[in-house]
């Protein structure tokens, strides 16, 4: 349906649909971005309004803070800067001294330190009291003896009600030492405050302090908080008719509500029933961080609440801002509905302006729909009569020369196309200067096409006679190389037959080489056993040698005995002689032992001529049987170096075998190669003969083209 519209109505729908979904976003877009902007005001708005409440009781706590934290610190100074002076920690004796050493609350004689601790902690107590609104009252409270060691209590209380009288003790330890406040400060010995209670009709809470010495607490200074100053927080508003004001303790209580008196003491549970509400907050508490939240209260209202945090004294207490979530929103609600109307009414007025006036200028495009449908069926006979001088008419003058220009382009190219289909390539464009802006492609196009067929067809021409000639050359080469091939096949058989037979006289040698070699191993072994044997004959003819000088050393022993027999015989002649005849048998045995000895040495010295001589025979021999030992063992080693040369021979020989093989298996493959290449070279040279026959017939396609010289192509672009 909304193909079959005319254009102004089409135009008018289109914008009218972008205009009415651009005012739908723009108005969830700026209603989003105002409710979020309205909303951050509001919603920071409230924020400080939270944060100036807890910055009101903040500086409530800071102010007691400031009294405790101070009557503490100025204790322990003093104490520190006094300790190293006994005199001013003694208690004095003389009358002078005594009369400016009483205690003001007491009436007990006190040391110098501690009468100038009294009149400051009394001072500060009185000022805060009586010039600090937020202060209720002061008290400092010691440990028994803690003071002054004949003391057993000291504590007093100043508050703004009594700041201008006396100041009184404040009961004993066993009162005060039981308060919550006393007993928190002492055990943490860091600064808290307790829950609210009521104290002398007022509802107070106290900020506590411990007094510390030597690191331990010995004391508290309590200051009270009249709960009735967190008046001053901000619980109204202009814009908000429903904004309230509650302070919560870290423990969840009501230490103060601006709407009810009575709701002081109550818990946040109270005041939230829904129970996941009650845990979000919860969890937001516990971070200690301010926050706000939606809720439901226990009267049924939806509220927002927001929630600062407060340090008091280490305990995280919250300032609490709450209002309706309806007046929250309000602001919101009024802006959407006033910018949806306005928004509304303009898209109106605009697309009425719209269809008013595309139809007042779009209606001298029907002619130009009508030539342009023209053109479409082909028709280039375009009449278009529009007199305007706006964009729309300079469309339809230029409209108008377009499909001049175009009817030009169309005759001229069928014009060149007709010429080069008839085999006519020398052939120039009529209308060069019709070709303007993207249509210049187009004759480019054209001119490309006629050159690359003239240039192939050219180049078709050189490549056949070249073709045709190469033909010639390639057969006359092939025969040739057929030729040569079979009587090269000739040649290799020949020298294959050769090879052959050397191979033959190789191998047979290799084997004469192999039995030359077992031959050389077979003697090298028997000299080795030779060499052997002769080494055994010379260790032989040295055992005779060293036995022929065994017996020579017996002869000796020989000889020296016959050498001493022959002197008994001498003795035993000389005792005979002196016996006279008693003494001759004994002469004649003298003179035969005499006899034999010398007979004896006679023997000996021939023996030993005989043994000597037969040691120099038995050198004589073992030299020669050395030398002889030494030719042989040259001899072995010189049939070693024959046997080593006889297997390396024999080791090449068989090489040379192996390699022979394979060169006569080498030119059985050479010789069925050359005879392949014989038989491919007659197939060339036929080859050869029929591409000269297709290289005329190809050259008389081309003959049949008028071609352009290329020469002439330089000069067009």
């Amino acid at each position: 349906m909304f193909n079959k519209l005319k254009l102004s109505a089409k135009l008018a729908t289109a914008i009218g649909g972008i205009l009415t979904v651009i005012f739908a976003i723009l108005i969830l877009v700026t209603t989003s971005t105002a409710k979020r902007a309205i909303s951050n005001t509001t919603f920071g708005q409230l924020t400080v309004l939270s944060r100036s409440n807890a910055v009101e009781i903040q500086n409530i706590f800071d102010a007691a803070k400031t009294v405790s934290v101070d009557i503490g610190n100025y204790y322990e100074r003093m104490y520190n800067a006094n300790i190293s002076d006994p005199a001013q920690s003694t208690i004095p004796t003389t009358p002078e001294a005594i009369a400016i050493s009483i205690s003001s609350i007491y009436g007990n004689i006190i040391t110098p330190l501690n009468y100038d601790l009294e009149l400051y902690l009394r001072e500060t107590a009185r000022n805060a009291a009586l010039f600090n609104e937020d202060i209720a009252g002061v008290g400092v409270m010691f440990e028994p003896y803690a003071f002054q060691s004949d003391m057993p209590n000291y504590a007093f209380y100043i508050s703004d009600k009594n700041a201008n009288k006396d100041v009184t003790p404040f009961g004993d330890y066993n009162t005060y030492s039981q308060e919550s406040y006393y007993k928190d400060a002492m055990s943490s010995k860091t600064s808290t405050v307790t829950d609210p209670y009521e104290f002398e009709g007022t509802k107070v809470v106290t900020y506590a302090t411990p007094i510390i010495r030597d690191n331990n607490a010995i004391g508290v200074v309590a200051v009270d908080i009249d709960l009735t100053n967190f008046d001053k927080v901000s619980s109204t508003h202009e814009d908000f008719p429903s904004m309230y004001c509650t302070i919560y303790n870290d423990d969840g209580l009501v230490v103060y509500d601006s709407e009810s008196v009575n709701d002081i003491g109550k818990t946040i549970d109270a005041f939230t029933p829904d129970a996941k509400e009650l845990a979000l907050i919860k969890e937001n508490m516990a971070k200690g961080e301010a926050f706000n939240a939606t809720a439901t209260r226990e009267d049924g209202r939806k509220v927002i609440r927001f929630y600062t945090p407060i340090d008091a004294g280490g305990r995280i207490w919250w300032s609490l801002i709450g209002i309706n979530y309806s007046e929250a929103n309000a602001a919101v609600t009024r802006t959407g509905i006033i910018m949806v109307v306005l928004s509304v009414i303009a898209l109106v007025v605009i697309i009425l302006t719209i269809i008013a006036l595309a139809k007042r200028i779009l209606n001298p495009m029907q002619s130009i729909v009508t030539a342009a449908q023209d053109i479409a069926h082909g028709h280039l006979e375009a009449n278009i009569s529009v007199s305007s001088e706006d964009e729309i008419g300079i469309l339809a003058n230029t409209f108008t020369a377009m499909t001049d220009n175009l009817k030009t382009i169309v005759e001229d190219i069928d014009y060149l196309l007709g010429e080069m289909a008839e085999g006519n390539f020398d052939v120039r464009t009529k209308a060069e200067a019709n070709y303007i802006g993207d249509f210049h492609n187009i004759l480019l196009s054209v001119r490309k096409l006629h050159r690359k067929l003239s240039l192939a067809l050219n180049q078709i021409n050189i490549s056949a006679d070249q073709v045709s000639a190469g033909s010639d050359q390639v057969s006359a080469g092939a025969q040739a190389l057929s030729q040569g091939s079979t009587e090269q096949a000739s040649s290799v058989q020949e020298l294959a037959a050769t090879i052959n037979d050397i191979s033959f006289q190789v191998q047979k040698t290799a084997e004469n080489a192999k039995s030359a070699n077992e031959k050389a191993e077979s003697s090298g072994t028997q000299m080795l056993e030779s060499n052997e044997q002769m080494a055994q004959m010379i260790d032989a003819m040295r055992e005779i040698s060293q036995s022929s000088s065994e017996i020579g050393k017996i002869i000796k022993t020989i000889e020296d005995i016959a050498f001493q027999t022959n002197i008994l015989a001498l003795n035993a002649a000389v005792e005979a002689a002196r016996a006279g005849n008693a003494g001759k048998g004994f002469a004649v045995v003298a003179d035969e032992v005499r006899n034999l000895a010398s007979k004896s040495a006679e023997a000996s010295k021939n023996t030993a001529t005989l043994i000597e001589r037969s040691i120099n025979l038995v050198e004589k021999g073992t030299k020669i049987a050395d030398t002889t030992a030494q030719y042989l063992s040259e001899a072995v080693e010189g049939v070693n170096e024959v046997v080593e040369l006889v297997q390396k021979i024999s080791t090449a020989t068989i090489e040379q075998a192996n390699s022979i093989s394979q060169v006569t298996a080498g030119m059985d493959q050479i010789s069925s190669v050359v005879q392949t290449n014989s038989a491919t070279a007659e197939q060339s040279a036929a080859a050869s003969e029929e591409l000269s026959g297709q290289a005329q017939m190809m050259k008389q396609m081309v003959g049949q083209f008028k071609i352009r010289d290329v020469s002439t192509y330089q000069d067009e672009t």
